[in-house]
């Protein structure tokens, strides 16, 4: 069982948490054009986190699912590094392997504490928008009853494979508050990088 207080997140409908890198876009550039590759892209990996989110499962089934899911489709290392914001430079070389395995796993367990609010029925791409390596699919998920909200996705498109780098739900980017969360630590602590680990390892707990 991974809980997360209030501490940690907020409200649980103000914002899922995260998958994942770089800075997100709320706007769409009028300029750009639409990607359909992304758009499928963002429309597959959606409806397999839906799937896993309404399949009843253990929160411990569930949060190895969703650590599976999230290796093959997310660059963890570029969201790791940038949640440490005006840190990222500083933090110990020794200290980034685990860094990385415990982000993910807080990730992870984002996922499964706010199983309810991506229980969808479905998922549907509005529109995207490309710029430079990056492409904004802007998604809406539908639920019981016809209920619907929208979730932004971004993802890197410039060469390879395509993969997640952010989230965002109901105006909330993942990475930003990720980011917002270690960097208040980090003050906290005087950039004492322990501190950091201590946290993320307590979550991971």
């Amino acid at each position: 069982m991974w809980y997360y207080g209030q501490s940690s997140f907020p409200n649980r409908r103000t914002i899922i948490a995260g998958c994942v890198a770089g800075l997100g876009l709320a706007a769409f550039p009028s300029l750009a054009m639409a990607d359909k590759r992304a758009e499928e892209y963002a429309v597959k990996l959606g409806r397999k986190v839906l799937e896993l989110a309404r399949s009843g499962a253990s929160d411990k089934v569930l949060k190895r699912k969703f650590l599976a899911l999230l290796t093959r489709n997310a660059n963890i290392r570029a969201v790791a590094r940038f949640a440490l914001g005006k840190y990222r430079r500083r933090m110990p070389a020794n200290l980034m392997p685990e860094y990385y395995r415990l982000v993910l796993d807080y990730i992870a367990g984002m996922f499964v504490y706010y199983r309810k609010d991506l229980a969808a029925q479905d998922i549907r791409a509005l529109k995207s928008r490309k710029r430079g390596p990056w492409t904004t699919v802007e998604t809406q998920l539908v639920f019981p009853g016809g209920k619907t909200t929208k979730a932004l996705w971004r993802i890197y498109t410039g060469g390879g494979p395509l993969r997640v780098g952010d989230l965002n739900i109901k105006g909330i980017w993942l990475s930003l508050r990720m980011r917002d969360k270690f960097v208040s630590i980090l003050n906290e602590s005087k950039g004492d990088f322990a501190a950091l680990m201590q946290y993320l390892r307590e979550n991971a707990a």
